[in-house]
């Protein structure tokens, strides 16, 4: 069905106001429901994306499907989420699992105001100068044959002086939307590494939020690997605030046949001398729409700063769309910044040569692509991640995932 963008954002806001009552939700996260607007068609930061997909009426029901292919375990530590509800967790000492959630900052997207009304937060708590060893990985899975959707809300909270990984996983199945929140809480040097690993099927859409709120001088590694599918959205909205925290950004996207990514990326320095660096690649096949736009902030007074981006990108054909732009605002003299992005097509110079030392032509292709995005899949600290990451990469690259990963 296709409707007017302006009439479907109305109806979507009917939709996910219906569904938040029919959930139970009230209060202040209600009221923010009522008083915010979904996308129509003048709103910018939606001006490469279409929700035209939730026409089909995602938001009136919600996903109750049995996954046919659950995700295999990458560690020992593993919490299990199905359509938005804790279905089991197996946590090491000095990690909790609870639901007394904290006030998240910076919720901006009509979708995050829509979880913030009716999730039931997964609260993971490390405790205070605790040092845990394994990753902890969080599997995030969304089922269902006809259009529905689920809201899973993840939080995880360093306290002072504690250290961890978090492998953020999504694996979705059939028509599913999954609308996620995800946040990110740092106390004085805390060390969270995190990957956002993301492989749903073709078929299935995703609109999430991810939170980082550095509350202490703390140090986050992010690691983003995402594909594209029928509607997905990444807002990426980080807060540095407090002197001295560090922050490190690092994805690849890959979008193929008609799949579509979004990624809206924002960096905010609220307080002096802190650190941010960005560094994503993306790659667009066939008929594939990839859209990445970064926005580094630095507030007034946020002298010493120190933040760059880079994005760059590749079209491995006629008919691939990548659209990008960075962003900087600056209210300060005193600061370093640098932004940068590029979108560029396969060297055919180099395919020639690959191709008259006797390699085929989509091999070829295969191999120069895997050579453009290698730096950062080689940047991956934790070998079980990279051990994943690399098989999807070359299904990717040659138009095969594979199964149990996002297959259609």
């Amino acid at each position: 069905m296709t409707v007017s963008a302006n009439d479907l954002a109305l109806a979507l806001k009917t939709q996910a106001l219906a569904s938040a009552r029919r959930l139970g939700g009230e209060g202040d996260a209600l009221a923010a429901l009522e008083a915010t607007r979904f996308p129509e068609r003048k709103t910018e930061r939606w001006k490469y994306t279409s929700v035209q997909a939730l026409a089909d009426g995602h938001l009136n029901a919600v996903a109750a499907g049995d996954l046919r292919q659950p995700l295999p375990a990458l560690s020992e530590s593993v919490v299990t989420i199905n359509n938005g509800e804790l279905v089991t967790s197996s946590l090491p000492d000095g990690v909790t699992l609870h639901h007394n959630a904290p006030a998240v900052a910076g919720l901006e997207t009509p979708f995050a105001v829509y979880n913030s009304a009716v999730a039931r937060a997964v609260v993971l708590e490390v405790a205070a100068n605790t040092r845990i060893e394994q990753p902890i990985h969080v599997q995030i899975q969304a089922a269902s044959d006809a259009p529905a959707h689920c809201n899973p809300r993840v939080i995880v909270k360093l306290n002072n002086g504690a250290e961890a990984t978090v492998i953020e996983h999504y694996h979705g199945e059939g028509q599913a939307l999954t609308n996620a929140v995800t946040a990110l809480i740092t106390a004085d040097n805390a060390h969270l590494t995190h990957y956002r690993l993301q492989g749903e099927a073709a078929s299935t859409l995703h609109i999430g939020t991810l939170i980082i709120d550095q509350q202490g001088i703390s140090q986050v590694d992010s690691y983003q690997l995402m594909t594209g599918n029928r509607l997905r959205r990444n807002d990426v909205h980080a807060l540095v605030g407090k002197s001295g925290a560090e922050l490190t950004m690092k994805g690849i996207f890959v979008v193929r046949d008609k799949s579509h990514v979004d990624n809206q990326l924002c960096v905010e320095h609220r307080v002096p001398d802190c650190q941010s660096d960005q560094n994503f690649k993306g790659l667009a096949g066939e008929n594939g729409k990839a859209v990445f736009n970064g926005r580094i902030h630095i507030h007034e007074g946020a002298k010493g700063t120190n933040a760059e981006l880079s994005n760059k990108n590749l079209l491995l054909n006629v008919g691939a769309e990548i659209n990008t732009k960075p962003e900087l605002e600056i209210y300060n003299d005193d600061v370093k910044c640098a932004h940068g992005t590029t979108v560029g097509q396969l060297d055919a110079t180099q395919q020639f040569y690959l191709q008259s030392r006797g390699i085929p032509a989509a091999e070829a292709k295969r191999m120069l692509s895997l050579g453009f995005v290698n730096e950062l899949l080689m940047a991956l600290p934790h070998e079980t991640v990279a051990e994943w990451a690399r098989p999807w990469l070359e299904a990717e690259l040659t138009h095969a995932r594979p199964a149990g990963e996002g297959a259609a």
